[in-house]
Parts: C-alpha cells; structure tokens; sequence
C-alpha cells in the first residue's frame, strides 16, 4: 500500500515527468539567453558578470524555440552578500524581490553554510519574451517544478551548500504569482525545510498593506476573514540543506 508521502512524492514526479515531455528545460547559458525574457537583469553588463561568476542564470523551459517559463538563480554567501549583480529594484528595496527577504531572514537567524548558496529568485512561468505579464495557459502544467528540479540538481552538482528560496502561500496564490515564486508546499515536497516564517506568523506581513495589486488585496482579505489565516499567509524562507 502506497503512504500518503509517497502518493505526494510519485505525483510530484509525474508532474515533472508531463513538464520535460512538452517544454525543454536547460539551463540559461550565453547561447540562449537571448530568448528569455531578461527585464529582471537590466543589462547585458549584469548579465555577463553572472555568465562569468555562476557560469548560467538559471533555468528555462522552452516549447521550441520559445522560451515559456524561467527560473532566476543568483550565487551568494552568507552572511553578506555582493548586491552588485542584483537587479535596481531589489537593491533599492530587498523586500521587493524574491530572493530578497529570504536573504535577509537567513541572515537575521545567523544560518551558516559551509560555502557558496545557490539562491532562487524569480519564477516567471508563462512570461515571454518582450511582455510584462505572464501568459496563464502556461500555468498549471508542472513547469515551475520542472525548474525547481533542474535547479537542485545543478546545485548538488556544483557543490553548493545549500539553496534558499521563498516559499509563497497556498492560501494566496496570486501572491505568488506576482511576486514570482512556488508555493512553499513545493519546496516541502521537493525536500526543503521551513528555516523562518515572515512577521514570525504574528501578524500579516508587509506586502498585504503595501502591494495595490487588486486580486493579491481581494485574496488577502478573503483570508483575513479568519484570524487562523494570518500564519497561512506568511511566506517562508525554504532551505534546503546540500
């Protein structure tokens, strides 16, 4: 008889295994970064300072020639890190960005590493080249987990430490839509564990009242109907241990 973890864990495969059957998923190597779609990094200058440091920028999926679908990945230590290859916006607010915060949160817990991190930044599944929204029809069909696994393995890989990352809420799934990251129940699965709970899970977090995003705010309130809900919206800082 099948447990109920290993139901979870076979279906995650699955879902991959539907995922690396429709889109390619490769890495974002000099050779094809021209088709994804690269507004996070600004500028080639950035661009080629990571090509030289971390030999890739992340992960893609592409349906042909179309990228469809894309992991950011950024090298980084602890417990400071070079925020000269971050993108303006997250340099000027980390909080804004999705690598920020966990960053700051590992660094408020005093998590040590044996070496270099390999941290997750943007998920944009669905959002193509030369557009500023992301193509729903994409979503759904095991991309972003298909990127997560590409990511660990080229991690392990490279012998990183460890990989940190935002895990999003499943109750406002918008959120992570428009922060671009994975459920935090994605990581879970995938073995990562929770290392810090925004606000503690005390009260709601920051983006609730700061984001003008009206279906991020319409979520937000319908959960907040339930004072049980506010450690369900807090996003975690998942990591996972190399």
């Amino acid at each position: 008889m099948i447990s109920s973890r290993e139901g979870e864990i076979n279906h995650e495969a699955r879902r991959n295994h539907m995922a690396e059957l429709k889109y390619t998923i490769a890495p974002i190597t000099p050779e094809n970064y021209e088709s994804v779609n690269g507004d996070c990094w600004e500028s080639r200058k950035i661009q080629q300072k990571l090509f030289e440091t971390q030999e890739i920028l992340g992960f893609g999926a592409w349906e042909g020639p179309a990228c469809v679908g894309s992991l950011h990945c950024y090298k980084v230590t602890l417990p400071e890190w070079d925020d000269s290859v971050f993108p303006e916006y997250g340099r000027r607010r980390l909080e804004d960005w999705p690598l920020g915060w966990p960053l700051k949160a590992a660094k408020a817990k005093q998590l040590s590493f044996r070496g270099p991190v390999w941290g997750h930044a943007c998920f944009h599944v669905g959002r193509l080249i030369n557009t500023h929204h992301s193509e729903r029809a994409y979503m759904g069909q095991g991309i972003g987990r298909a990127l997560l696994a590409a990511s660990i393995a080229w991690a392990r890989k490279h012998e990183y430490a460890a990989i940190i990352a935002i895990g999003g809420s499943k109750i406002v799934p918008e959120y992570n839509v428009v922060m671009g990251c994975l459920p935090w129940t994605t990581y879970a699965n995938s073995g990562f564990h929770v290392a810090a709970l925004e606000e503690d899970g005390l009260k709601a977090p920051w983006w609730t009242e700061a984001w003008d995003d009206a279906t991020v705010k319409g979520q937000v309130e319908e959960a907040l109907q339930n004072k049980d809900n506010i450690e369900k919206i807090c996003a975690r800082l998942m990591v996972l241990d190399l």
